[in-house]
């Protein structure tokens, strides 16, 4: 039978997955509120790069509005050559060419014009600076949540996707367990046409890792808009608000040690000019090859920020009818494969034809939510397995 009420969806975390779950719904005519923590879409670091493979791909393009999804298309970076594996100086160990990537299907983007891109045509639905706190469900089938100003939101279904610190899931399944994997310095710098007379071949347009002494691993990957993000906007989605974003290079280091001012809950917390000092520092000590320190060097320093690495150890299917996560906040992985976002979209997809089972077919909310769960658990642990067991490229990646 169809549901006694409108389904209404409370989806907590306004990330790529949260986001690209509540352009579903709406396409659907199913009603949504989405609620962040951060202040704003612009309010902390959160990656450069994202590498879009065919599951993110086609959850964008069924998602999305279709002028959305071509403004993904226009935007999209372009795409890297090779994979290039060499030691601090540059002397290779490992390359291979890269298959040439379906246009429609495999792409990088940046993360912020992504994020704003999902956004569009939704302010009237997404509220930034809610903290949430807990949840509630009530006796009549549905779930309130609670927020740290004091204000609640009840619906039909709360949905986690407040990545891999959230507050859903900790309520939810409390003995989730969730492995500290280590953590990386990210930084930005300039790529002008200076910089690629003096970058070397094999960090331009390639996956590429250099490993040095002590365990100390760095990348470097030039991103480059296809196109021209202003004249896409205007062809495409002219209500679309993206922020012009120059071309750049997106560098991470790993496996440092010292430093024990920056260790624990004061990593998580630093600044961008204590992380970059220890980045130039740390491969200025270790004789890494000069392009390597000169891209540290050139750095838009206050952009350089801490990201942990996590990994979730596979969940039991919870029992709530009315509670379900989404994206990290039910497996967490390591970015290195590139999977990660692309699960994260696999599962707004999923849920979103879900819940719309539950709206036109008259599917009960339980039983729709309980298949989407024992498959999302499914596909996401093992994606989170081989992030463990093989970490460094999906074969695929681009």
């Amino acid at each position: 039978m169809p549901p006694k009420r409108p389904l209404h969806v409370l989806i907590a975390g306004a990330g790529v997955g949260g986001l690209c779950l509540a352009q579903g719904l709406r396409r659907s005519g199913i009603d949504v509120a989405v609620y962040d923590r951060d202040e704003s879409v612009y309010f902390r670091g959160q990656g450069w790069r994202l590498t879009i493979q065919d599951d993110g791909a086609e959850a964008l393009r069924d998602c999305l509005p279709a002028e959305l999804f071509a403004l993904c298309l226009a935007t999209a970076l372009r795409p890297a050559t090779r994979l290039v594996v060499t030691d601090h100086r540059l002397a290779p160990r490992f390359a291979k060419p890269l298959p040439e990537p379906v246009p429609d299907r495999q792409f990088g983007v940046n993360r912020l014009t992504l994020r704003e891109i999902l956004l569009a045509g939704l302010d009237d639905i997404v509220h930034f600076g809610k903290t949430l706190l807990r949840y509630e469900e009530t006796g009549d089938g549905r779930v309130t949540a609670h927020f740290a100003d004091g204000t609640t939101a009840t619906g039909d279904l709360l949905v986690g996707a407040e990545g891999v610190n959230s507050a859903v899931r900790a309520q939810l399944v409390p003995d989730a367990v969730v492995d500290d994997m280590g953590r990386m310095i990210y930084g930005r710098s300039p790529l002008t046409e200076e910089t690629l007379h003096w970058l070397p071949e094999e960090l331009v347009d390639t996956f590429n890792v250099m490993s040095g002494p002590g365990g100390v691993t760095f990348g470097a990957v030039t991103c480059r808009a296809a196109g021209d993000t202003g004249a896409a906007v205007a062809a495409h989605a002219p209500y679309a608000r993206l922020t012009p974003i120059p071309h750049y290079l997106a560098w991470s280091m790993r496996g440092w040690s010292g430093a024990p001012e920056l260790e624990g809950e004061r990593f998580r917390r630093a600044d961008g000019e204590s992380l970059h000092r220890l980045a130039l520092e740390t491969l200025e000590r270790d004789g890494w090859h000069p392009a390597a320190i000169r891209i540290v060097r050139e750095a838009d320093v206050a952009a350089t920020f801490p990201v942990g690495l996590h990994s979730a150890r596979p969940l039991p299917q919870w029992k709530s009818d009315t509670v379900t996560l989404l994206g990290d906040a039910a497996h967490a992985m390591s970015p290195a494969r590139g999977e990660g976002a692309n699960t994260t979209l696999r599962d707004a997809w999923l849920l979103r034809h879900a819940l719309a089972e539950v709206v036109h077919e008259g599917t009960p909310l339980a039983v729709a939510k309980a298949r989407y769960e024992a498959e999302m658990l499914e596909y996401g642990f093992e994606a989170v397995a081989r992030s463990r067991e093989r970490p460094l490229f999906h074969r695929g990646t681009r």
